[in-house]
């Protein structure tokens, strides 16, 4: 158990490079600052085994994910096209949310959640009167109980301030409300300190039936 905690902590450049949305150009002018004496702890070099190769071993270096967003975070990208599933995950991880949730409306099929989640964008935006750019990410998974589907999103109101109850009193638009026996919505703000990209892995875990970034 230990082990997998410990390999959870470090990550080595594939990894890096699969988070975030920067070439290896950019990785190597980034790391030059892991060479300054107070960064020399959060980073380490392991022995790795190579497969069908002459060489026995070769020396991969690992960073440890407290200084990850430091060193290669706030990179600025465009939104990209949802056709590159690639790319949108990439920007989602990196993008930063203000709200976390999800619906499970009855007897619900993905075009549907589609035109909900549409709904809800166009609301929000009414809401604060264009004040604010809004974007709002969503991809729809299967209900494997019952055969049709439900859908997690994730809001950025660009600080609007918007509130809970405001965004809850959208939710009942276009899903039933809570009750003692289901759990038909969930909303919470986003905590990066609790969820750090826990809460976007999980919006992002199931693509196959459908997802698009709303804007």
């Amino acid at each position: 158990m230990q082990k997998q905690q410990e390999y959870n902590e470090w990550l080595n450049k594939k990894e890096i490079l699969e988070i975030y949305p920067i070439g290896i150009t950019t990785y190597k002018r980034r790391i030059k600052k892991l060479n300054n004496p107070q960064y020399q702890r959060f980073t380490r070099f392991i022995s790795k085994k190579i497969e069908k190769s002459n060489l026995k071993e070769i020396q991969v270096r690992e960073i440890h994910k407290s200084v990850l967003e430091e060193l290669f975070g706030g990179t600025r990208i465009r939104i990209p096209k949802s056709t590159d599933s690639v790319k949108v995950i990439k920007w989602v991880n990196n993008h930063k949310w203000e709200w976390f949730g999800n619906i499970i409306p009855s007897h619900c099929y993905p075009l549907e959640l589609k035109e909900k989640m549409h709904h809800l964008l166009n609301n929000i935006k009414r809401n604060l009167k264009g004040k604010y750019p809004v974007v709002l990410f969503y991809s729809i998974e299967k209900t494997e109980k019952d055969g049709y589907y439900h859908s997690h999103f994730l809001i950025d109101s660009n600080k609007s301030g918007i509130s809970e109850k405001l965004i809850k009193e959208l939710l009942n638009d276009i899903c039933e409300e809570n009750t003692r026996t289901e759990t038909r919505q969930y909303l919470k703000p986003y905590d990066y300190k609790g969820f750090e990209t826990r809460g976007s892995n999980y919006t992002l875990k199931d693509l196959q039936y459908g997802y698009e970034i709303l804007k």
